[in-house]
């Protein structure tokens, strides 16, 4: 019997949190808190919509308000030092805002018709006294400044995500995520009423949705990169784990593989047609490819030690987690016959459970630094390694669909919670669900 690595001990021991821990009544809402800026954050002023005042409690301006806020990356200028209340450029007198200091200005209305709601916005650039953002060009070669939307009342909040993302993306350059979602597995209840659940949640904590719950732990939820399945470890079945692909859009549930020994860590290839997960059936765990239509398997790694926690850099290369070297590093490797794998991690005696960029360049991983495991990152021209966070028993990393920002699981009080935190690490937020015990986060695809 050979003997567990250290990685391999975390998650019997993360197993046995989620097993005998005991949790107050849980409240369904996640509270974003802790959350810094950078030092040069954009100056805005986002104004309240007019005609948005009662729509479902839905403030369509404080929607788009506070995703800008969480990103860091800007300075919003509160409802109470706003000068006046413009809903067009043309209501906008510059002058009244010269005291202000913003940058830019969001302005916008709500219109109610009998066929729903109409948003229109636009985005102000105050020091240069114009308007930006413009529709795709027509058949004449103009473009006219958008923009407006025809929607329904059940649309307003994703409207409001749709609004700061093409503000985020004007600004700053990069696409917006306010709009994405994430995976997550939450203990709830008590004692023997103790079950496990899959939730999803919008990246600003509204619309929970919860996917499964069952008596049994769940593990590793990971997305397809179409965002309509999840692929996960269940403990429901006797004798053995499994890994489970659920469709979200009708709940149906598929088991794809549950063979001897361990069933773990799916990772979805970016075209969707493959899963990497680590199996033991042939002794000490391995990494392996199975087609998820067919179920038709191909085994990558056969080394005697422990492979496992793959994760794809594109369709053809995926790093994966081995104590090959007497330690758990993290290494590379081709989806071809015959490739031989690429040691990356060589500072520390600790490097485990990467995920990899959208675009592949670089990895995030679990770095032990002095006996805390701590998230990090590496650029994989560079092989820099930089810590980013500061925490205990920070784990589970997971990119957002821009590359800009982290998500991990970290824990408060012997309690799980959540933090993302951006590459540079000057951005970082705490997300805690009331009462619950939240783990192994994955952030999933732009919608």
């Amino acid at each position: 019997m050979m003997n567990l690595s250290g990685f391999l001990k975390r998650l019997l021991c993360g197993l046995c949190l989620y097993l005998f821990a005991q949790t107050a009544g849980a409240v369904l809402r996640i509270e974003i808190t802790e959350s810094a800026g950078v030092q040069d954050a954009i100056p805005i002023a986002v104004v309240p919509f007019a005609g948005s005042a009662g729509l479902d409690n839905n403030d369509l301006a404080a929607i788009v308000e506070a995703d800008l806020s969480r990103s860091g990356r800007f300075s919003v200028l509160p409802r109470n030092r706003m000068p006046s209340n413009p809903s067009s450029s043309q209501e906008l007198s510059f002058t009244d805002w010269r005291a202000t200091g913003v940058e830019y200005l969001v302005i916008g209305s709500v219109t109610q018709t009998a066929q729903g709601l109409v948003v229109n916005f636009e985005l102000i650039d105050y020091l240069e006294r114009q308007r930006l953002l413009k529709s795709s060009p027509t058949s004449s070669g103009g473009g006219d400044y958008c923009c407006r939307y025809r929607i329904s009342p059940q649309q307003l909040r994703q409207t409001g995500h749709t609004i700061a993302n093409r503000v985020y993306e004007q600004l700053i350059g990069v696409q917006g995520v306010f709009d994405t979602q994430f995976a997550y597995i939450n203990a709830v209840g008590t004692g023997k009423q103790r079950r496990f659940a899959l939730d999803l949640a919008d990246i600003d904590g509204e619309n929970i949705i919860r996917v499964l719950e069952i008596s049994r732990p769940l593990l590793s939820p990971a997305w397809s990169p179409d965002g309509q399945q999840l692929a996960y470890v269940s403990f429901e079945f006797p004798g053995r784990t499994a890994i489970i692909v659920q469709n979200l859009a009708t709940a149906e549930r598929r088991k794809l593989i549950s063979i001897e020994g361990i069933n773990g860590a799916p990772a979805w290839s970016p075209d969707g047609r493959r899963l990497a997960l680590s199996l033991s059936h042939r002794g000490s765990p391995d990494i392996y490819v199975v087609n998820v239509a067919s179920g038709q398997m191909s085994q990558l790694t056969n080394e005697n030690s422990i492979e496992t926690e793959a994760a794809w850099l594109d369709n053809s290369n995926i790093v994966f987690t081995s104590n090959r070297s007497g330690t758990p590093q993290i290494y590379k490797q081709a989806v071809a016959r015959g490739a031989r794998a690429e040691r990356l991690t060589f500072e520390g005696r600790y490097n485990a459970g990467a995920t990899a960029s959208p675009d592949g360049s670089a990895i995030a991983f679990i770095h032990n630094e002095g006996g805390n495991f701590r998230i990090a990152k590496m650029d994989l021209d560079s092989r820099v390694l930089e810590v980013l966070t500061d925490g205990r028993l920070d784990e589970s990393p997971s990119f957002s669909p821009n590359g800009e920002m982290i998500l991990y699981a970290t824990e408060e009080n012997g309690r799980g919670v959540l933090g993302v935190i951006s590459l540079d690490g000057l951005v970082s937020q705490r997300i805690r669900l009331s009462g619950e015990d939240v783990r192994d986060p994955a952030w999933g695809p732009k919608r």
